[in-house]
């Protein structure tokens, strides 16, 4: 899976391969161009085929698109290889584009012994802060959204600031999804009975949504 923005152009790419009795693998260029159908939240928004659909070398197929709307995309490729018809589909993570931070400030409504204090810093390669790297926490499930404090309609937001700091506040024992925009982390967590907790810590105790599932294609029998 794969972490973006909305109004940022995305290239998804379909590599076809073939791994034979002896573990060598090659690779195939399809009977015809292949299709891609985008969807989001299970609704087709869009099928992308023919001269939208680069070759750029063998086996290896590429489109550009770009969201507008924050979701969960899925990536539906058809091909066929031989006759024999494959699919093979992507996941893509949007949230939506902003440049604003959330900054804790006095005292949360239901009061500061009722939501964590979530925070952490980033730094480039150089060794410099990092600023406006997005961070976000959604409830994932409905019975999540209900408190005994209230009804969540709204995730958290914050972007880091021109020392790399971001810092906010969640309600204790939420069960959600964190996303860090620019380094691709995208965790299931639950939000800890205590008052403040690292943002990386916090992430290293979540699910990876975004770990890397390689599909293999194997060789069948062809008709004779």
């Amino acid at each position: 899976m794969a972490l973006r923005v909305t109004g940022e152009a995305i290239t998804t790419t379909l590599t076809i391969e073939f791994t034979d009795g002896n573990a060598s693998t090659t690779r195939y260029n399809a009977d015809a161009t292949p299709t891609a159908k985008l969807y989001l939240g299970g609704t087709l928004i869009s099928t992308i085929s023919g001269s939208d659909v680069t070759n750029a070398t063998t086996g290896v197929y590429s489109i550009t698109w770009t969201p507008a709307d924050p979701g969960q995309y899925q990536i539906v490729w058809s091909f066929a290889v031989s006759d024999i018809s494959y699919t093979q589909d992507e996941d893509v993570f949007v949230l939506a584009a902003a440049s604003t931070s959330v900054t804790p400030s006095g005292s949360a409504d239901i009061g500061n012994d009722n939501v964590c204090t979530v925070s952490g810093t980033f730094i480039d390669a150089a060794g410099d802060y990092k600023k406006d790297v997005l961070v976000r926490f959604s409830p994932i499930t409905v019975q999540q959204e209900h408190t005994s404090y209230g009804y969540v309609a709204g995730d958290v937001t914050a972007a880091s600031n021109a020392d790399g700091l971001v810092t906010f506040n969640v309600v204790r024992g939420l069960f959600g999804m964190l996303s860090i925009s620019g380094i691709g982390v995208v965790r299931r967590v639950t939000i800890p009975e205590q008052a403040s907790v690292d943002l990386f810590e916090l992430a290293a105790t979540g699910d990876d949504l975004l770990e890397v599932q390689t599909p293999s294609f194997y060789e069948l029998p062809r008709r004779s």
